[in-house]
C-alpha cells in the first residue's frame, strides 16, 4: 500500500499551496525528472478549478 501523503494528488495540491504563498517554482521539494516532481509543478501550473482527477498515471513515476 502507498503512503497517502505521497499520493499524486497530496503532491499536486502541495504544488498548488506552494503557488498560493507566493513560493517560486524552484522551491519544488522533490527530485527533478521523478514522478512526485511532475505532480507537485502540474499542481503548481494547474490553473485554480482544474479538477484533480485530470492526474493520470504518468504522474506516479518509479518513485511512488
Amino acid at each position: 500500500m502507498s503512503d497517502p501523503a505521497y499520493s499524486p494528488i497530496t503532491v499536486s495540491t502541495g504544488g498548488r499551496h506552494a503557488r498560493e504563498c507566493g513560493d517560486t517554482i524552484d522551491a519544488k521539494p522533490y527530485p527533478q525528472g521523478s514522478g512526485r516532481h511532475r505532480s507537485w509543478r502540474r499542481g503548481y501550473e494547474r490553473v485554480d478549478g482544474e479538477a484533480e482527477a485530470t492526474l493520470g498515471p504518468d504522474t506516479l513515476g518509479d518513485d511512488a
